[in-house]
């Protein structure tokens, strides 16, 4: 990209340092590493002013609905104690009229800072206290600050927590009063292969594409003016709506004893049954478990429940099947049939196809949660699905894996390649060899896993407090052009392969001279890859469903063939495939289709999850519930007060539970036949 101004090129500059160290501050958040997270905060800091003038210059004014170095970083400094930084990011924003709207943000973490020192001192002295005592014995009277600066303090590793009935006991991180914590479970790996399986990529050029009306993003909808679909709150408990063959008979309340924990909050169909779960580990009958579930049977009886093995971070339940299928923060795979007795459990992290992508794309191995998206079990529960940033493996319950697929790169991005003007003579190749720790006869693997292993070392965004790295990171790149004969662009640095996408192009026009600019995006393979964030099995076959980042949904075969693509233009959040009809659930809309043809489009106003019958298909929302024919026509509505618990169908009739009331309605057909 050409920039005729030069004022323009330092204004670009100072917003990419600024962008820059932010996102490595978030990440460092992350990652729970506060000591570099409050560095970069402080750097980010004395970046401020040149990103506000900036913007002002590029854009007539400042915009942003955020300055996470003020925000997050301003905790990061509380926590670390620095007065000094956060005095001085006071004095930054008196002096710049464009952050006003955060002029307050230094006092209140100032004021952090202090009260971080006096809860730490008030469990210190009173161990064992609980922490809705925290409030007095720390002289604050706002109980929801108390409990945020409590939680940072022990992502911090500072103090402890320990369930004690609804609430926590908390101590001090050396406190020798602590109970002693349970050893954490240890999963190991189930694979019996030792090698990952073939990975295939898919040449989605080469398949039959079904397009779609594009579903609309909810903020999209919003930005043009249009109507956003909203759920009628009734006066009454519960009321019918659009539903000429229903009636309610009865409405009544749910004794205590029938009432669900409220922790048990997330709701999940299955063929026959719904799975309740309690993701935060909260459920008062399991005080020290990780997570919990409650299953249900088709006509609303009690099956079984149960602590889970471990937490849950991702969920997967095939709305055809009778399994639940779980990954945890730790990214250990269990999963368990209706009476949650476990049928697998397997530690990804061991999985050979997950050390194959950590190489490849270099993920940061301290956080490999966020790059599994998504996990999903077939009907019979015979193999399981896991995806990986732009790869889905699948893997049967024996532990042997049966197929890889990749997606490509993003439409519009194109690998940066390019031949390196500099050569060496034959002491300076000596020299490169030398600074890149090798020695001859090296294969070009050898030498892209020392670079990238060298980079971690020295590159200036990863070692901001080492003012020597950016000059070792220099030579390094010298001598990895000398070795290689790419230009410095081309290297498949610490982020891997680059690619760069065209933006846009314009035409200049300088005396007699005419120039064309045109302005590209940078990226590494990591941001130019094709997520997948959802993925299922279909209900009559081990065929797999694939959703990326793109708006495609790609069909593959039992073997791993890729059979067909459709493209919505936005991920589904839910599909599900009975033989007979496909459903895409998005945010927005509910997609039916019958082989390749769309038979109904239904809006959605509060996100939503589907229930799967025999007879039909439910479209359960906050507020409210829909049956639907298996084409998507609709049948009925129940509106309800309050949040919606349950539905299930009895012989009696429909039942819609929330979690005080339950009404009976009559007219529905049995779901199952």
């Amino acid at each position: 990209m050409l920039d005729a101004d030069p004022d323009l090129r330092l204004d670009r500059a100072a917003q990419s340092g600024y962008f820059g160290t932010m996102a490595l501050m978030l990440e460092a958040i992350a990652r729970r590493d506060f000591s570099t997270a409050a560095d970069l905060a402080r750097r980010n800091i004395d970046e401020i002013p040149d990103m506000v003038r900036s913007s002002v210059r590029d854009y007539g004014s400042f915009d942003l609905q955020g300055v996470p170095g003020l925000e997050q970083g301003g905790t990061m400094l509380a926590l670390a104690g620095d007065r000094e930084s956060l005095l001085k990011a006071k004095l930054v924003i008196g002096r710049i009229p464009e952050l006003g709207p955060w002029q307050a943000e230094p006092e209140r973490h100032l004021e952090n800072l202090e009260l971080f020192t006096r809860i730490e001192s008030a469990i210190s002295s009173t161990p064992g206290c609980l922490q809705t005592e925290v409030k007095a014995l720390a002289g604050e009277s706002d109980g929801r600050r108390v409990a945020n600066l409590i939680s940072w303090l022990e992502k911090a590793g500072r103090i402890r927590r320990v369930r004690s009935g609804k609430t926590f006991q908390l101590y001090s991180a050396d406190s020798s009063e602590a109970p002693v914590p349970e050893p954490p479970r240890i999963a190991r790996s189930h694979r019996v292969d030792r090698s990952p399986v073939p990975l295939k990529s898919i040449d989605l050029s080469k398949l039959p594409l079904i397009p779609l009306p594009r579903a609309p993003l909810r903020w999209e909808e919003a930005a043009q003016g249009r109507v956003v679909p909203f759920v009628e709150i009734p006066d009454e408990s519960f009321e019918l709506r659009d539903s000429p063959d229903w009636s309610i008979l009865s409405t009544e309340k749910i004794s205590m004893a029938e009432r669900p924990d409220p922790a048990f909050r997330k709701f999940y169909a299955i063929d026959r049954g719904l799975f309740l779960l309690d993701d935060l580990g909260k459920a008062s009958a399991f005080p020290s478990a990780p997570a919990s579930a409650v299953c249900f049977g088709s006509r609303g009886e009690h099956i079984s429940t149960a602590p889970l093995l471990h937490d849950v971070y991702r969920i997967g339940a095939n709305p055809l099947g009778r399994s639940l299928v779980a990954l945890s923060r730790k990214c250990v795979l269990h999963a368990y049939d209706t009476d949650l007795h476990p049928i697998i459990e397997t530690a990804i992290p061991d999985s050979p196809e997950l050390k194959r992508i950590v190489d490849r794309l270099q993920l940061d191995q301290s956080n490999l949660k966020s790059y599994l998206r998504s996990v999903a079990m077939s009907t019979d529960s015979s193999r399981y699905l896991l995806t990986g940033v732009d790869e889905a493996w699948c893997i049967s319950r024996e532990g042997r894996g049966i197929w890889g697929l990749k997606l490509p790169i993003k439409e519009d991005w194109q690998p940066v390649t390019g031949t390196s003007s500099t050569f060496g003579t034959s002491p300076e190749i000596s020299e490169a060899l030398l600074q890149m720790e090798l020695r001859l006869p090296f294969s070009q693997e050898e030498l892209k896993k020392q670079y990238r292993d060298l980079a971690r070392h020295c590159h200036p965004d990863l070692n901001p407090g080492d003012p020597s790295a950016e000059e070792r990171m220099k030579r390094l790149n010298e001598a990895a052009e000398i070795l290689t004969g790419l230009d410095s662009r081309a290297l498949s640095s610490y982020t891997g392969v680059r690619y760069e996408k065209k933006l846009g192009s314009t035409n200049l026009a300088v005396g007699d001279q005419d120039f064309s600019i045109s302005f590209t995006m940078l990226v590494g393979e990591l941001e130019a890859s094709d997520w997948i964030r959802s993925a299922a099995f279909a209900g009559r076959t081990d065929d797999v469903f694939l959703a990326s980042d793109s708006g495609n949904v790609v069909q593959v075969g039992p073997d791993g063939e890729a059979l067909r693509v459709f493209h919505t233009g936005t991920t589904p959040r839910q599909i599900a495939d009975t033989g007979d009809y496909l459903y895409f659930l998005t945010d927005t809309r509910l997609y039916v289709l019958r082989g390749e043809s769309l038979h109904a489009l239904v809006d959605i106003a509060d996100s939503g999850s589907l229930i799967i019958a025999q007879t039909g298909i439910g479209l359960l929302e906050k507020n409210r519930f829909r049956w639907l024919s298996e084409d998507g026509t609709p049948v009925g509505t129940v509106l309800s007060r309050d949040p919606i618990r349950r539905v299930y169908w009895t012989p009696a009739g429909l039942i819609v539970e929330s979690r005080l009331r339950r009404a009976t309605i009559s007219g529905q057909q049995s779901w199952w036949s």
